[in-house]
């Protein structure tokens, strides 16, 4: 198996919780930040000094309780009982890490299945945190220090799933990167952004240098289907790429970049001229769209024999949500696309506000990984 580094397999806003399997015992770890551990000791989704490694320690007894009371598991109805024996701490190119180390109670032979649900902070502290459960190592099937592979994710309400103590099946992980590939499109507002500033034009034609509604609802299908089409094909080969590791980019210019793409096409819906290339602006930067795909999906991590088809999936996945976003918006677009209100409202004033939109997160995105670029940026919005 190909695993990540630590520090590549973790992120912002996340927690781990880590098995360790034998025959007869079930072990593991939960890493969680100083800033979120910060947030549980204050109560508070905002925070001013993070704790230290030794305020930590101090207060180790209120955190095991804590995760005590939010890490679940079962198995047949048999509810296990976690203990906390040891706490380390680690540092990642995201912040420092805590580890609170624990044995499970009650287990004589490890199941093959067990029940778990964990609610790091989602419901009371960050309904935005996410959970991760990974296997760290198996004796059974060979798997050691995996840091790579996620077996379950974990948000708001989710409760229960089942947790795969060997190898997860194949169904389950094509599910599982399924339902991750929608709802990352549906959660990740600036590809939705992206697919809105398209689709207003595509309801409208250009006549004389200037914008007038479509007379068919066939050609205005025919416009979508081209650029979602064109999309697609762009984002798919990179995100290939970048999966299998052919080519990768730094995340922050990625971002950056797919910031700008949606300042580009909006600027195109301002000046109809520029629209007549839309389609190769559009694969331009569904290219670097595919490698933000790709940054979703890395930590995820996959073992070689199964990063085709959590890849298939996953890209399947963000399709029907691209699909679907297009099947609301399509239609009201083109019933709307007469009124002189679609017009100045939706495609020159929506397009304005698109735009500093995405000039605004240029500049989040780039402060600070580019202080120059970001520097500048700033004083343009400014």
């Amino acid at each position: 198996m190909v695993f990540s580094s630590v520090a590549q397999a973790h992120s912002y806003n996340q927690s781990y919780v880590y098995f360790d399997v034998t025959r007869e015992t079930l072990s593991g770890r939960i890493e969680v930040t100083l800033s979120d551990l910060t947030k549980i000791e204050q109560n508070s989704a905002e925070v001013d000094a993070l704790m230290t490694d030794d305020q930590v320690r101090a207060a180790a007894d209120k955190f095991h309780t804590y995760f005590q009371d939010r890490l679940q598991l079962s198995h047949q109805g048999q509810p296990y009982q976690i203990e906390f024996d040891d706490l380390t701490f680690f540092g990642t190119k995201v912040g420092r890490f805590a580890q609170f180390h624990f044995n499970v109670i009650g287990v004589e032979q490890t199941p093959t299945t067990i029940d778990m649900s964990y609610d790091g902070l989602f419901s009371d502290i960050d309904p935005t945190h996410r959970g991760f459960a990974l296997i760290g190592s198996n004796t059974r099937n060979g798997m050691d220090e995996n840091e790579g592979y996620i077996s379950l994710i974990f948000r708001t309400g989710d409760g229960f799933k089942s947790l795969y103590l060997n190898d997860e099946p194949t169904k389950d992980i094509a599910r599982t990167f399924f339902e991750h590939g929608i709802w990352h499109i549906w959660l990740g507002f600036d590809h939705v952004l992206f697919l809105l500033t398209l689709l207003l034009g595509a309801v409208m034609r250009i006549e004389n240098a200037h914008w007038v509604p479509s007379e068919s609802i066939r050609d205005s299908l025919l416009a979508t289907v081209k650029i979602v089409t064109v999309f697609t094909i762009a984002h798919t080969i990179t995100l290939c790429l970048a999966t299998f590791e052919v080519i990768t980019l730094p995340i922050t210019l990625v971002e950056a970049v797919i910031a700008i793409s949606i300042a580009v096409v909006a600027l195109g819906n301002l000046i109809p001229r520029f629209h007549a290339s839309s389609w190769k602006v559009v694969f331009l930067f569904g290219i670097f769209h595919g490698f933000g795909f790709a940054n979703v999906l890395e930590p995820l991590g996959l073992d070689p024999a199964r990063k085709a088809l959590g890849l298939a999936t996953f890209n399947i996945g963000v399709e029907v949500g691209q699909l679907a976003i297009v099947l609301v918006l399509f239609p009201i677009f083109f019933a709307l696309r007469r009124l002189t209100a679609y017009r100045v409202i939706f495609l020159q004033y929506g397009s304005i506000a698109l735009i500093a939109v995405a000039l605004f997160w240029f500049v989040e995105r780039t402060v600070g990984a580019f202080p120059g670029i970001g520097i500048a940026a700033a004083g343009v919005i400014n």
